[in-house]
C-alpha cells in the first residue's frame, strides 16, 4: 500500500496553512455547538451520531477510492484500530467525562496545551522529527497564552478529589489526541489521508456504540429540538469531516509537530465564538492571551516557513502556475 496511497497531495503550502487555520476556527466553534447539543442529547450518543454520520458520508463519497479491509495488511489494520481508539473512542469519552467532573475551563486548558507536547515528543522519539529551541520557546508562549485565554472566571473553584480526577482524565485526553496525531502521520506513510480518516472514525464509532447504549438515549433523541440537531450537524460536517481531513493533510505536509502547535489557537477562537454566539465577555487578559498564542505559533513555525507560505500566496495571487513544493 505504499504506492499511490502514500503520496502527498500536491497542495501549495500557503493553502495548507489556510486550511489548517480554518480547521482551528471550526474546532473553536465545536464547544459552542457542543454546549447547545449536550443540553438535550447524552454526550457519548452525540459522539456516535457525529462519527457515525461522518463515516457514512466518507464511505458514500469516497468508498470506491478506499482500499477494502482485505487489501490492507495486518500491521496496517492494527494501526487503523489504534487511530480509531485514540482519536475517536478514547479521546471523546475521557474528555467528556473529564468535563463532567472538572470545570469546563480546565478542559479548555489541559487537553489543547498538552496534546501538542505529546505529539512533538512522540514525533521526536519515534518519527525522527527534531525539536528545536524555537519550538520549545513557541510552545511555552502558546501555553501561557492559552492559560490567559481560557482562564477560569472570577469565582474560585474548590479543588476536590473528583475535580482532580477530572483533570487527570483531561490530561489523558491530551495524550490520546497527541498520540493520534502522531499515529495519523505514521499511517499515512502507507495509506491515504482519506483511508486513515474514514477507517479511524468508523472503528472508533463502533466502539462508542455499546457505551452510548448505556445512556438509554432514545427518549432524548425523540425530544431533541431542531437547534440540537443543527449543533450536531455542525460538529459532524465542520468540526469532524472538514476539519479532520484538513488536519490530516497538514500533518502529512508540514509534519505532526508543527501541525500540532496550531491546536493552541483553538481556545482563542473558542472564546471569540463564545463571545459572538453566546454573548460571553472578553477580558483584557484574554485578549493578551490571544496575542501570546499567535506569537507562539509564529515562533514555533519559524519565520522562514511563514515567509515561504507568504511568497507562495503572492505568486498565486499574481497568476503564476506551478508553485514549487516546500523543501524540507
Amino acid at each position: 500500500m505504499a504506492g499511490a496511497e502514500g503520496r502527498q497531495i500536491a497542495i501549495p503550502l500557503a493553502r495548507i496553512y489556510l486550511l489548517l487555520l480554518l480547521t482551528i476556527v471550526f474546532w473553536g466553534g465545536s464547544p459552542v455547538a457542543g454546549k447547545l447539543a449536550v443540553k438535550e442529547l447524552p454526550p457519548v450518543t452525540i459522539g456516535v451520531l457525529r462519527y457515525g454520520a461522518a463515516s457514512l458520508v466518507l464511505f458514500a463519497l469516497f468508498g470506491s477510492r478506499l482500499p477494502a479491509l482485505g487489501e490492507i495488511g495486518r500491521r496496517d489494520r492494527w494501526l487503523l484500530v489504534s487511530v480509531g481508539v485514540l482519536g475517536t473512542f478514547l479521546n471523546h469519552i475521557v474528555f467528556y467525562v473529564g468535563l463532567v467532573l472538572a470545570p469546563a475551563s480546565h478542559g479548555a486548558i489541559l487537553s489543547p496545551t498538552t496534546s501538542p507536547i505529546w505529539t512533538m515528543l512522540l514525533a521526536a522519539r519515534f518519527g525522527g522529527e527534531r525539536i528545536t529551541r524555537a519550538q520549545i520557546l513557541g510552545m511555552m508562549l502558546c501555553m501561557m497564552g492559552v492559560v490567559l485565554v481560557a482562564r477560569p472566571g472570577s469565582s474560585a473553584v474548590t479543588v476536590t478529589g473528583m475535580v482532580l480526577l477530572g483533570d487527570g482524565l483531561l490530561l489523558v485526553s491530551g495524550l490520546a489526541w497527541g498520540a493520534y496525531s502522531f499515529l495519523t502521520k505514521v499511517a499515512m506513510r502507507r495509506l491515504s489521508a482519506m483511508a486513515t480518516l474514514a477507517y479511524g472514525m468508523a472503528i472508533g464509532c463502533i466502539l462508542l456504540v455499546p457505551v452510548a447504549l448505556l445512556e438509554r438515549p432514545w427518549g432524548a433523541i425523540a425530544r431533541a429540538s431542531w437547534g440540537a440537531w443543527a449543533a450536531v450537524l455542525y460538529v459532524t460536517v465542520a468540526a469532524t469531516l472538514l476539519a479532520s481531513f484538513w488536519w490530516s493533510l497538514a500533518i502529512q505536509r508540514v509534519g505532526a509537530g508543527r501541525t500540532a502547535v496550531f491546536g493552541n489557537l483553538t481556545p482563542m477562537f473558542g472564546v471569540l465564538l463564545s463571545w459572538g454566539v453566546l454573548g460571553e465577555r472578553l477580558t483584557p487578559p484574554q485578549l493578551l492571551g490571544g496575542l501570546l498564542t499567535v506569537a507562539g505559533v509564529w515562533v514555533c513555525q519559524g519565520p522562514a516557513a511563514v515567509r515561504a507560505a507568504w511568497r507562495q500566496a503572492r505568486v498565486r495571487l499574481g497568476g503564476a502556475q506551478g508553485v514549487e513544493p516546500e523543501k524540507r
